[in-house]
Formats: C-alpha cells, structure tokens, sequence
C-alpha cells in the first residue's frame, strides 16, 4: 500500500528551523524540533540577489508542467520590494521549499492520487535546509533545484516537448504536463535493472543500464476492475503456476462452472473445497490454466501479478483491458529467459519444464523492482510524443487537481471514474 509520508521531529534544530524560526505556524511546511549542537555551522540567509534568482526560477516552473502561482511569486516579490531582511528571509524560504517538494514528489502529495501504490522519493527537513545553503552559497538556485527532479531521459524529453509546443496546442501541453506530474511521483533512481509497465499503451518493458532488453505486449484491467498503479519486487519465475480464484471471480462465473458443471470444471483443471460454506477453488498447472504456464513471483498487497495466458489471440487487439485486474503478458517465456540471464535456466531448460506440467519455483539471483505506471503520453527516440487513449479517464481527474481556480479544463473524467481520483 502506498505510504503517507510525514515528517517526525527530529533531534537537531538544523538551518531550516533557525531560517523559519519567526515564522507563524500556519505558514510552516517542515516540522523540526529545537536542540541543535553547538558545532553546527551557521546556516546562510537569503539575500536579495538568491532571492531574486529563486523568483526567476519560479517564473519559469512551468517548463515543467508546474504552476507558478502555487510557490507564491507575488508574495515573494513584495517581500523583495520591501528590502526587508526578515520579510525577504521567510517568503524565499517558504516558496524554496514548495517548490523543492513539487520537483522531487510531484505537486499531487500520497493519499490523493486515486489508486496508486508508488512511493516517492523523500525530502526531509535537514536535506531542505542544506539545499538553500549551497544554493545561496554557490549563487546557483536554479542549479539546485533542478537536481530535484527526475533526470530520466523520458522526462526531459517530455520538457523538450513541451518547451517547443505553441500555446494553441492546448490538449497536448495539457497531456505532457499531466504526464510529467506522473514521472515526478516515481522514485527517481528506478534502479539499473527494473520492469515497467504502462497500462494504456499496454506494454511490458525489461530495461537494464538505460537499455531495453525486451518488450512485450500487455492485457490489462477491464475499465470495471482497472489494474491499479503499484511498484513491487519480482523475486523469481514459476513455471506452471496454479491459480488459487479469487473470491471476487469464484461469486462471478467459476463458482456457477463449479456448480452446475463440475464434470466440465475438472476437465479444465478446477479442484474445489468448502470451507465454512465458502467455497475455494484452485485450477491446477496447464497450457489451460488462466495463469498459463508463466508466473512473476512478485508479492504484494494487490495481488496482481504479470503472467501468461492462455488467450493468445487477444494480444492481437489493439484495445487490451479484459482482465480482472492482473497483468497478461505475450511471449512469457522470451520474458523469464532475459529474466534468468546469466544463470542455468537457458531457454531450452524453461521450455523443458514448462512440458512437465509441474510447478517449478525459480527465484532470481537478484531480485528487481516492477513499477505499473499510468502514461498517456511517451517520448519517441526522435522527440516526437506519442500519446495513447485514456483507457481508464484518468486524465481529466488529474488535470482537476493540478488546475489553477478558473482554469478551463482540456480533458474531463468520464462518468464513474471520480473516484478513480479520490481514492487512496
């Protein structure tokens, strides 16, 4: 599940807390707590010409897809036309560090998100109060904060784009800029070896080093029981997994199979007890099996997981969200082999056990991340954007929450899909 960051009070007062230490509570964003050691070198201030450069910076947020008015630029500049230290002290620390937790977060915060269980990266007190430092001290705002966010090829292609797009062009600055929002809530390092997927263009990515090693197409949710954005650890690779139903598909169609037709629900593998009158099910290993003969030991909460399937025709849609929720993959076995790579487990031996029948468990010498990532819009290797259908309408309830009071909308969210938004 997806955390709720927040900040503990911390032993040391740090420079964050001596800079706000006038500051009405109100307007603090940092909790921190009082008791700095002696030897903690002074923290620097603000002075008119870094306070200038940090109001130049947020003129020009939206290179990223930001809104300027959210780090209070009007604020700052009077407190720069006021010449008042302690005025000039406050506001350009306050708007420093809305403007930090946006780059490095996003500006939609955990909990408001809808159904997305990624954790983003941190950005405590001290690190906050270092940056203002060695911003102030290098005469460097600008360079600072831009570190803050991700350095992803995808993301600054994505600014690239959106810097060279005409005002008029309103829906596609309007897209980049929600789909920059959704590279900000990703951790910022991936990892060098890492599995992504995005559910409306419906693909599977391996990347290593920066490198795509392979690329599959993917089925995901049905717009009824959408696949939900999540990261997890892909652990190993089963072969002939079985398949425990789920309650939720037992009470839809299994459970009548079960039922009415249990001659037909053994010849597809179905076993089944009663437990307390509820009835489990579980389909045993086979080319028939729902999991097909592939499965992504990848453990989390959602219980989704990225397997084969026995529909293979289906990859041939365009349109692919027919599942309940889980992940199917095309060409799983080319999948596990770039998996295993380098360990006993060549092509020819997963092939081999997979015509056993028999469930085979093999974890990874090293286990890496899965992010399922939401991405209407991607950079092509040329800069171009191409952009993909909002299966699931989320763009118009992200647009809602990042636009300013009496912004005209571009996209709406389709009916049934507010809470999409809402919804932690």
């Amino acid at each position: 599940m997806e955390r709720r960051m927040t900040f503990r009070p911390i032993p040391t007062i740090g420079a964050i807390l001596r800079r706000l230490a006038t500051v009405p509570a109100s307007c603090l964003l940092l909790l921190v707590a009082a008791g700095a050691p002696a030897q903690e070198p002074a923290p620097r201030h603000w002075d008119q010409p870094a306070a200038e450069a940090l109001l130049a910076y947020i003129d020009g947020v939206g290179s990223h897809g930001l809104d300027a008015a959210d780090y209070q630029p009007a604020l700052l500049r009077a407190a720069l036309q006021s010449g008042e230290p302690v005025a000039i002290e406050k506001q350009a620390t306050l708007s420093f560090t809305l403007v930090a937790a946006d780059l490095a977060r996003g500006h939609i915060k955990p909990g408001n998100r809808g159904r997305t269980y990624i954790v983003s990266d941190t950005l405590d007190p001290q690190r906050v109060a270092l940056m203002i430092d060695e911003a102030i001290a290098k005469r460097d705002v600008a360079g600072v904060l831009e570190r803050l966010a991700p350095a992803n090829p995808q993301y600054r292609s994505l600014r690239l784009a959106l810097a060279k797009l005409p005002p008029e062009r309103a829906a596609e600055r309007e897209r980049i800029k929600l789909n920059l929002e959704r590279w900000r809530w990703l951790p910022h390092d991936l990892g060098t070896r890492y599995v992504i997927v995005n559910i409306p263009e419906y693909r599977l990515r391996l990347v290593e080093n920066g490198r795509l090693l392979s690329a599959h197409r993917v089925i995901v949710g049905k717009t009824s029981t959408p696949t939900p954005r999540f990261q997890a650890r892909i652990k190993g690779v089963i072969i002939n997994p079985s398949w425990h139903v789920p309650q939720s598909i037992v009470a839809e169609s299994v459970g009548s199979l079960v039922r009415n037709r249990p001659q037909v629900a053994r010849s597809r593998g179905y076993t089944w007890n009663w437990n307390g009158g509820k009835l489990n099910v579980t389909q045993m290993p086979g080319p028939e099996n729902a999991l097909g003969q592939m499965k992504l030991d990848m453990p989390n909460p959602l219980s989704i997981f990225v397997h084969d399937t026995p529909s293979k025709d289906l990859f041939e849609r365009d349109v692919r969200a027919f599942s309940h929720g889980c992940i199917r993959t095309q060409d799983p076995f080319a999948l596990g082999e770039h998996l295993l790579a380098g360990s006993e487990w060549t092509r020819t031996r997963i092939d081999a056990a997979a015509a056993t029948r028999k469930t085979v468990e093999i974890p990874l010498e090293q286990p890496l991340p899965i992010y399922v990532v939401y991405l209407t819009a991607i950079a092509q290797a040329d800069g171009s954007i191409r952009e993909f259908d909002d299966v699931y309408k989320l763009d118009g309830c992200l647009e809602k929450q990042l636009a300013s009071a009496g912004t005209e909308p571009v996209f709406r969210a389709a009916p049934g899909f507010e809470s999409e938004c809402k919804a932690a």
